[in-house]
């Protein structure tokens, strides 16, 4: 009951607010589906899939502390966030930049 309510005021915490664009790197390597590796594709899709919900300075906050991004990714799916594949690609990807010494 603890962990509902936890995750539900967590949930309601994190709306509403817009990710701060200056945080994204400009660009990487390998980034599969990020056209020319820019970040700002990743970053679009936060925007438009995961503040619908969640203020990105929540997600930063998480980036920043290492969570696990693709777990919690896949969490929210199952929550109802909706993502094509080529947005799963490029968050995944995106995840393992923001975090290189996440191994799982």
């Amino acid at each position: 009951m603890t962990r509902t309510i936890t995750i539900a005021a967590t949930i309601a915490a994190l709306c509403a607010t817009p990710l701060p664009a200056k945080e994204t790197p400009p660009s990487g390597d390998k980034l599969g589906s990020v056209q020319g590796g820019d970040f700002k594709a990743a970053r679009g899709i936060i925007e438009k899939k995961c503040t619908r919900c969640h203020s990105g300075q929540k997600i930063d906050a998480a980036l920043s502390s290492g969570k696990d991004m693709s777990r919690i990714q896949k969490e929210m799916e199952r929550r109802g966030a909706e993502l094509n594949a080529n947005e799963r690609e490029v968050l995944g990807i995106y995840w393992k930049r923001q975090n290189p010494l996440k191994t799982k």
